[in-house]
């Protein structure tokens, strides 16, 4: 099914159920499906050709939805843009992608986006700047959305046979961006798999502070709606205005990254906060070190449910189920209609509980690279299978472990293989720690050596001696750091995955 229907049928049943909460504005199912029905039509007013794609330059906020499963109704490909790469990289992604239709919020309204405004034809501004601040070919919200109030039949966008519906592009954290190719189908294939591990009903609320152009996000979003439950939509991705929604609305569902739980559980701490809506936090994005895992279940009285995915498979590949509740270490079993292999670095299939790099297949997996065939090649076999750059292993029971982080970041400090993330989820069991990083710096004698970033929890004190002290007794001798730095706040995307490739180049 597409996701219109799904919302359309929800719109049927109980058409005045909450689906959007966001700020003081609650769009109901009959409403959201409406206003999708009617910024559709509005694009068949626009003069669209086969090659045509629509950008949505928003924050969290209902009319990126909109405009999100409008343009699936419509036929016309999405591409979301991540609002905190710089101006120069926005343009490459539309200049890249060949996006002609534009939806930007007016906080993005600035001079230094000029030029990036003026690869648009067609843009539709949301909120309370002008539109002639953006530029010639602009129209308001609300003066688009008039546009589709006829009640003419819907037509389906002629589009190039070649194109996706949907193009997410990587974060580009080391290179340019690239843009992932999946199709509507595979949201919705994925979603399937994901319901037979968790199980959302309409009562549920979820609190999306995940921005909704990322994968996470995204299918949070995708897979809440299917199910008829509440979006609360957060603008600021910050644990204050996270806490203050759960206990104003009483959100049941808490989607996160590591790195945001750390600074959550410690503002909870010193009180004032109600969670007690809350039945489960679900952690993505980056390992969750056990110790974190512990203070936030401890803290917040919740299951935290981890799971592990990639924005080429749509983005879930595992997942820990709501029967099984939280599995320390583990991200859980494969959904049901994923492929999974650990191979070693000849491609050949491991033993049970040996290390080696995890592969997907599957009908979740992406088409490709946009504009990339060598990137594709790269990642893609012809067989199907996905390399996904991830050290993993399974247990006996079919869970699956993210055993030693990305390929890439592994250390190669004097011959030996140091994965940060042992040396990180060590350095997270001592109470003052909030964050961590470990990253390879580059060394003459020894190849690499080993630096930790550690940012401590406010009101806490720890020394590089006692950090030491403390992975001794955790960790082999090789894998002892060799370096220490202490920071106000480590670098991050913007769903807070630290940014390991800005650590390795601080001096």
């Amino acid at each position: 099914m597409s996701f219109y229907q799904y919302l359309k049928e929800h719109s049927e049943k109980n058409p005045s159920h909450p689906a959007i909460i966001e700020g003081d504005t609650t769009l109901s199912y009959g409403d959201f499906a409406a206003q999708i029905e009617c910024f559709a039509n509005a694009l068949s007013k626009l003069e669209l050709n086969a090659n045509s794609k629509i950008g949505l330059l928003c924050l969290n906020q209902k009319e990126y939805l909109v405009a999100f499963f409008a343009a699936l109704l419509k036929g016309v490909p999405v591409i979301p843009f991540n609002f905190m790469l710089k101006p120069e990289d926005l343009v490459y992604i539309a200049q890249d992608a060949g996006i002609d239709t534009l939806v930007v919020d007016s906080v993005f309204v600035k001079p230094e986006v000029a030029p990036f405004f003026k690869l648009f034809p067609h843009k539709i501004l949301v909120g309370p700047a002008e539109p002639s601040q953006v530029g010639e070919g602009t129209l308001s919200w609300d003066e688009f959305m008039v546009m589709g109030e006829s009640k003419d039949p819907l037509t389906k966008h002629k589009r190039g046979e070649s194109l996706p519906d949907v193009i997410l592009y990587t974060s580009g954290t080391t290179a340019k961006p690239k843009g992932v190719m999946l199709e509507e189908s595979q949201f919705d294939a994925n979603c399937t798999g994901f319901l037979e591990h968790l199980h959302f009903t309409p009562e549920d609320k979820v609190i999306v502070a995940l921005p909704l152009f990322h994968s996470f996000g995204n299918i949070m979003a995708l897979v809440l709606l299917r199910s008829g439950a509440t979006l609360i939509l957060l603008k600021q991705f910050q644990p204050k205005t996270i806490l203050e929604s759960i206990a104003q609305h009483k959100a049941t569902i808490l989607p996160l990254v590591p790195t945001i739980y750390s600074f959550l559980v410690q503002l909870y701490a010193r009180g004032g906060y109600d969670v007690s809506s809350l039945r489960h936090c679900i952690s993505g994005g980056a390992s969750l070190p056990e110790a974190l895992l512990k203070r936030v279940e401890e803290g917040l009285g919740v299951t935290v449910i981890e799971g592990y995915g990639l924005t080429e498979t749509s983005p879930v590949i595992s997942v820990n189920t709501m029967k099984d509740g939280s599995v320390p270490g583990s991200v859980g079993p494969v959904l049901p209609n994923v492929e999974l292999e650990i191979v070693d670095d000849a491609g050949k299939c491991v033993k049970q509980g040996a290390v080696g790099e995890i592969r997907v297949r599957g009908e979740t997996v992406m088409k490709g690279y946009w504009n990339k065939p060598n990137e594709t090649k790269e990642t893609l076999s012809s067989d199907g299978w996905l390399r996904t750059g991830d050290l993993g292993h399974m247990d006996e029971n079919g869970r699956l472990f993210i055993s030693s982080g990305r390929i890439k970041d592994l250390i190669i400090r004097a011959g030996e293989n140091v994965s940060p993330l042992a040396i990180e989820n060590a350095l997270m069991s001592h109470e003052a720690i909030a964050e961590v990083a470990a990253v390879g710096v580059a060394d003459e004698r020894i190849g690499e050596k080993v630096k930790v970033f550690a940012v401590l929890r406010e009101g806490t004190q720890a020394t590089e001696q006692e950090l030491k002290e403390l992975c001794r007794k955790k960790l082999p001798a090789f894998m002892i750091p060799d370096l220490f730095q202490f920071m106000e706040s480590l670098p991050k995307t913007a769903t807070g995955k630290i940014l390991k490739s800005d650590l390795k180049n601080l001096k």
